[in-house]
């Protein structure tokens, strides 16, 4: 029995420990065990480097503190050759902790953790490798169970592989994938609810592949086709109703086809036809529907749009046609030498 109330002490003791706020814990400055770094340190940005003030050509070395006017320590670090080389920790003015940085000569090396205000719960971590971000980053919410905001992933000081944004509701908002700093992949945007409102794709950091955005109850509202950050097919606006408000072509970012804006109700208001980058024809459309030409199309126009489509629809017949034209070319050249 006495063995019972004995284990039961120490848990209870342990527990409570751990539930003590950390602004009641404050580390108070005593600088009759410590230095004062505001005495005897002076900093240079430039270089990054700690200097003595009382022999400003020399680096300092030791450990000291700063302190906030109430007492509580602000920062203790300690300084080899003139750099951090320690485990630096950092507090609020309330005494609880607000960082803690691990240097190796002046360099960030290892877990870098930043502390919300008098909760000493975890703001945000991070991993680094002799001043480079590697591995994951976190950044966490401040309640009860730490929930993660955001959450990405860095090699060799560049964004590589997933980065993901999340709801206070703890559900996915944004999913991301990089390759050495760029995006590359899929993106992915949801709503509260979780469906997908925007699917798009990068490559080495350029607009890629067919982009969709969805309006958030499923239906698409817009639809666009990249190659390599270079426009390459159609790209279409729609309402929540599906009646196209926009509609546009291009063929390696030369604008081609026919491209309409429409009113509200679907019908026309501004019609383009391209060809090959060039407006052969354009008209537009008022309220009631009368017509007002501002390029009209021509007899030569109408020949070229025409075989321009020819072609589209038959492209071994261009290739073959092609061939032809360079058999007689070389048979030419070849009647000439002879």
């Amino acid at each position: 029995m006495k063995t019972s109330i004995y284990t039961l002490f120490i848990i209870c003791t342990s527990v409570c420990a751990q539930q003590v706020p950390c602004y009641k814990k404050k580390p108070i400055c005593d600088f009759k065990k410590v230095k004062n770094c505001n005495e005897l340190v002076a900093f240079d940005e430039y270089s990054s480097t700690y200097y003595s003030r009382k022999m400003t050509s020399e680096v300092f070395n030791g450990t000291c503190v700063s302190c906030y006017r109430n007492g509580v320590i602000e920062t203790q670090i300690k300084i080899v050759n003139g750099k951090q080389d320690s485990i630096g920790m950092s507090y609020y003015e309330s005494g609880c902790p607000q960082s803690k940085m691990s240097f190796i000569l002046g360099i960030m090396d290892g877990p870098t953790i930043f502390y919300y205000d008098s909760t000493n719960k975890k703001e945000s971590e991070q991993n680094f490798n002799m001043g480079k971000k590697e591995g994951k980053f976190v950044l966490f919410q401040n309640n009860e169970k730490s929930d993660t905001i955001k959450l990405e992933t860095y090699k060799n000081d560049k964004l590589d592989g997933s980065k993901k944004d999340f709801f206070e509701n703890g559900k996915v908002k944004r999913i991301v994938f990089y390759k050495e700093g760029l995006q590359d992949g899929n993106h992915k945007q949801f709503n509260e609810e979780g469906k997908v409102i925007v699917d798009i794709n990068y490559k080495e950091g350029k607009n890629h592949g067919t982009w969709t955005y969805y309006f958030d109850d499923g239906k698409i509202a817009n639809i666009q086709n990249w190659n390599k950050g270079v426009k390459n097919g159609e790209f279409k606006t729609m309402d929540n109703e599906g009646l196209i408000l926009k509609q546009e072509f291009f063929k390696k970012g030369i604008p081609d086809g026919k491209h309409i804006e429409n009113f509200e109700d679907g019908n026309p208001k501004h019609v383009t036809q391209f060809l090959k980058g060039e407006i052969i024809e354009e008209y537009s459309f008022d309220t009631y529907g009368v017509r007002t030409d501002i390029v009209k199309m021509n007899e030569k126009n109408k020949k070229t749009q025409e075989k321009s489509k020819t072609e589209d629809d038959n492209p071994e017949e261009i290739v073959n046609e092609k061939k032809d034209k360079k058999k007689k070319k070389n048979k030419k050249e070849k009647k000439k030498k002879d």
